[in-house]
């Protein structure tokens, strides 16, 4: 985490954000994949995508709605829930 906390730089906001959120996808549990950009145009908000560690599937939460700590472990765990019972072929 320490590595990913210098990277936080007044000189480029956009790699900060991503930093920030990275932060506390991590926190939560997950492992942080990256930032789909919003396209107004389509009515597209942008969502911030992690994988589960375990199941290894890519999750998503809305960054303009609800985007927290709480939200990521709710995805998390529902996640779990589908996995539940289901034998992996790895």
């Amino acid at each position: 985490m320490a590595a990913l906390l210098t990277t936080i730089s007044p000189d480029n906001p956009s790699q900060a954000i991503k930093t920030l959120l990275a932060v506390i996808v991590e926190h939560a549990g997950g492992e942080f994949v990256g930032i789909q950009d919003a396209l107004p145009e389509y009515r597209l908000p942008a969502y911030v995508l992690f994988n589960h560690p375990k199941h290894r599937s890519t999750l998503a939460i809305r960054l303009d709605e609800n985007f927290s700590t709480e939200a990521i472990l709710k995805r998390l765990a529902d996640c779990d829930k589908k996995f539940s019972g289901h034998t992996s072929s790895r």
